[in-house]
């Protein structure tokens, strides 16, 4: 069988929640790499919560962050680390101006957290953990960089209200609302100059892969320019429905049942 370049989204996709990574997907992922598949974790996760998946998958290859904000190789000290970043003066301004509608507003530049506000409910939300530093106070006064991300937790009804401002306002800035666990409307702020699809069309070129043998494997939104890349389209049962349309393949089992995985050993007809 032809040699692919896998690009594999990580929540929702490999993992149904945060470290949350089976044995079995450890097994499968380890087999198509030792076949000659090239594996590229894709993902929105910075890069310390998504570098234990690299390493448990002993992969040598790229590793893209931040929705294609961040390109690195932990195994290539040589590599070119590539940033797409939101202008530090703009956070400010989006801070300054919606302080009334949100709770809290924490911006990332690598592993370096910048927040507003500190408390234990929020760490999951921020994956903060031992790789990362975490400043807070007011952002106009802690933000000493460009940043690769930004989440703001909205208050009720607001969500929309900054999404708007930060649109109609900022050209380079884009902006999607989700909810994540008892969080209903959080609102991501992101470059509007890079992506998933961006970032893996590059590392693709970089790698020697054309467009017929890169299959990617997303489950939402910030999948769309991921899977317009990629010569194959797979997605899961929990995909959302707007990427299940976009999708070559639906496979019929969901992420927390490992279905990536027995998606890979049924097309790839692994022995495992």
């Amino acid at each position: 069988m032809d040699k692919y370049l896998i690009a594999v989204d990580l929540d929702g996709t490999l993992l149904p929640s945060l470290y949350s990574l089976s044995s079995y997907s450890v097994k499968v992922f380890n087999k198509l790499r030792e076949e000659g598949h090239k594996i590229v974790i894709t993902t929105g996760r910075p890069y310390r919560s998504s570098y234990f998946v690299y390493q448990a998958f002993n992969l040598d290859t790229p590793l893209i962050n931040y929705n294609g904000g961040l390109i690195s190789n932990p195994s290539d000290p040589s590599f070119e680390v590539k940033c797409g970043l939101l202008n530090r003066q703009d956070l400010i301004n989006i801070y300054l101006t919606q302080k009334d509608n949100f709770y809290l507003f924490f911006a990332e530049y690598f592993d370096s957290i910048y927040s507003n506000r500190d408390y234990d409910e929020i760490h999951e939300l921020m994956h903060y953990s031992e790789m990362a530093e975490l400043k807070v106070g007011e952002i106009d006064q802690i933000l000493d960089h460009d940043a690769h991300g930004c989440l703001i937790l909205s208050k009720e009804g607001y969500g929309e209200k900054i999404k708007k401002y930060v649109l109609e306002n900022f050209k380079d800035i884009g902006a999607r609302i989700w909810s994540w666990g008892p969080y209903k409307e959080i609102v991501e702020l992101y470059s509007q100059i890079v992506s998933k699809g961006t970032a893996i069309k590059y590392v693709r070129e970089g790698m020697g892969f054309d467009k017929a043998h890169l299959m990617a494997c997303g489950d939402s939104h910030n999948d769309f320019e991921f899977f317009d890349e990629a010569g194959i389209k797979v997605t899961l049962k929990n995909g959302d429905i707007e990427i299940r349309k976009k999708a070559d393949i639906v496979y019929p089992v969901e992420c927390k049942d490992d279905g990536l995985a027995k998606f890979m050993v049924e097309y790839f007809h692994l022995d495992i």
